[in-house]
């Protein structure tokens, strides 16, 4: 008797996450340890995305070539994640003086940069590497699947079909595309058509460092210290090759790093001497031995999987997604994440996993409830977590003012740290929402919204004008801001510029707050 061969449906995951970077690893992570099913596509060979780490083999040392750094004060999620993972930062280094050199035929100047550049940003002990490591490690083997580019998607009404190269079709009841959004609009075939105002957004937010290049040089020691260097400098001259420099080393080896200050067109025009150039450049900055390090050098321009052709063809600008890429799309079936899409710490480490969370509450039920809470205790307890919030607000909003004026980021300074101030406070809020939400219970809801809503809201009155007057109040008085006539003292338009910013963050999270609200019942059901 002939043997009769059954041919198996193929298995239809829970989620499949496309991209392997930050941001689609740590939500693979959390999804896994709640029991789904989770397979992660990446285009690349490797996975990590934007955090690449090379060892140097004469010094050992890590040399980043992605994102380096983190800032312990304004970044949460990157605490939260490291002390899980049993990582550790350092310190990135600033004491000494930094250099500026402002003509090409002269010396650079020396100067005191009070409080350091960097703003308390620390490094990765071992190099950001290995955060991304660490997260690959926690997911089951066959996981993730490597060199495997997704080419379209088409929405089968109870799951996704999701098309790739090099290997047959999956299924999934949930698709996250954990990449750049204009990479999304650009690569992807999507069955039916994403609507206009969908595909519009993802085409206008820029990736952060997609057309940037970075260049490390290491050495056996960090001789600039022991002249009273901190190491970082700033090349702000029209023949500059890197625009700005920092020390990056592992004691006691030494390392400096820098931004290249050419657009992908001129790096591609000077390939072959860029390496030499990079060194007359450090030469010019730090002495004779700077030439003798070890170069490496990553541009991302060049990277497929990193820069969009829109990216390459427009000058680099601070990604602020549109809130419709916060949101579900296909009935819950699609959702989009990255950096990019981060209200908070966008283009930053901390902005990948502040999105992979949002995302994992939308996916995921909360926890059981503990009987012993009651709903009245939830609610002071979540009111109580506000006002604290709150309080720190001021403080977030100076150092997020300090950030920025320390990177050189002197375009919008009010507008972006109050938004960044307000974006942290909201996103702690929404975590210490998920933490008292099993004891809210089942409420009424009337047109979508749920009864609670505006009870836990009340905690925020009057807080978009207390956080502006603080603001303004601290401006008034800051030395740091007296060069910068229209920070120091706004005006009526920019008031009115940033108020209207303050609202619609305001809104989206007012918005966020209610969904998850209304969510949670359900899910504790299917839990």
């Amino acid at each position: 008797m002939a043997e009769v061969h059954v041919l198996r449906p193929a298995p239809v995951w829970d989620v499949v996450i496309v991209g392997a970077g930050l941001c689609g690893l740590a939500l693979a992570q959390r999804l896994v340890a709640r029991g789904q099913r989770v397979c992660l596509l990446e285009a690349r060979e490797r996975v990590g995305g934007r955090v690449l780490t090379q060892t140097d083999a004469a010094t050992g040392q890590p040399l980043d070539l992605g994102p380096s750094w983190f800032w312990p004060d304004t970044e949460p999620h990157m605490v939260a994640l490291l002390a899980a993972l049993g990582l550790e930062g350092t310190e990135q280094h600033d004491p000494g003086d930094a250099l500026w050199l402002t003509d090409p035929n002269r010396a650079p100047e020396r100067r005191v940069e009070a409080g350091g550049v960097h703003a308390g940003a620390q490094r990765i002990v071992g190099g950001s590497a290995r955060l991304t490591d660490a997260l690959r490690a926690a997911l089951p083997d066959g996981s993730v699947l490597t060199g495997s580019a997704l080419l379209g998607l088409r929405d089968l009404g109870d799951s996704v079909e999701l098309l790739r190269a090099g290997g047959p079709a999956l299924r999934a009841r949930r698709v996250v595309l954990a990449l750049p959004p204009r990479l999304a609009q650009e690569r992807i075939a999507f069955d039916p058509p994403l609507s206009a105002a969908l595909d519009e957004a993802l085409k206008v937010t820029p990736t952060w460092m997609a057309a940037q290049a970075k260049a490390v040089a290491a050495f056996a020691t960090p001789f600039w210290r022991a002249d009273g260097q901190s190491g970082n400098a700033f090349v702000r001259h029209p023949q500059a090759v890197l625009g700005e420099v920092f020390d990056q080393s592992t004691e006691p080896a030494g390392a400096l790093g820098g931004f290249i200050a050419l657009n992908a067109a001129q790096r591609e025009h000077f390939r072959v001497g860029l390496p030499l150039l990079v060194e007359s450049q450090l030469a010019q900055l730090y002495g004779i031995d700077a030439q003798s390090g070890t170069l490496v050098w990553q541009d991302w321009a060049q990277e497929r999987w990193t820069c969009s052709d829109a990216d390459r063809a427009e000058p680099p600008a601070w990604p602020q997604a549109d809130a419709l890429l916060r949101r579900g799309h296909w009935g819950g079936r699609l959702w989009f994440g990255g950096t990019e899409t981060a209200t908070h710490g966008a283009g930053h480490m901390e902005g990948a996993l502040a999105a992979a969370d949002r995302i994992a509450h939308a996916l995921l039920s909360p926890p059981a409830a503990e009987a012993s809470r009651d709903q009245a205790t939830a609610i002071a307890g979540f009111t109580a977590a506000v006002q604290r919030l709150r309080a720190l607000a001021g403080e977030r909003y100076r150092q997020q003012l300090v950030r920025l004026l320390s990177a050189q980021q002197h375009e919008q300074l009010t507008q972006r740290a109050l938004l960044a101030a307000a974006d942290q406070t909201y996103s702690e809020a929404l975590a210490r929402l998920d933490a008292f939400a099993p004891w809210f219970g089942s409420a009424h809801t009337e047109q979508g919204r749920h009864a609670l809503t505006p009870v836990l809201l009340k905690a925020f009155d009057g807080w978009n004008k207390a956080l502006l007057d603080d603001a303004l109040a601290h401006n008034g008085t800051s030395c740091a801001l007296s060069n910068f006539p229209q920070d120091h003292r706004p005006d009526a338009e920019l008031l009115r510029a940033i108020t209207r910013d303050l609202a619609a963050a305001w809104r989206e999270f007012a918005l966020e707050l209610n969904a998850r609200l209304v969510a949670a019942p359900a899910e504790r059901e299917r839990a």
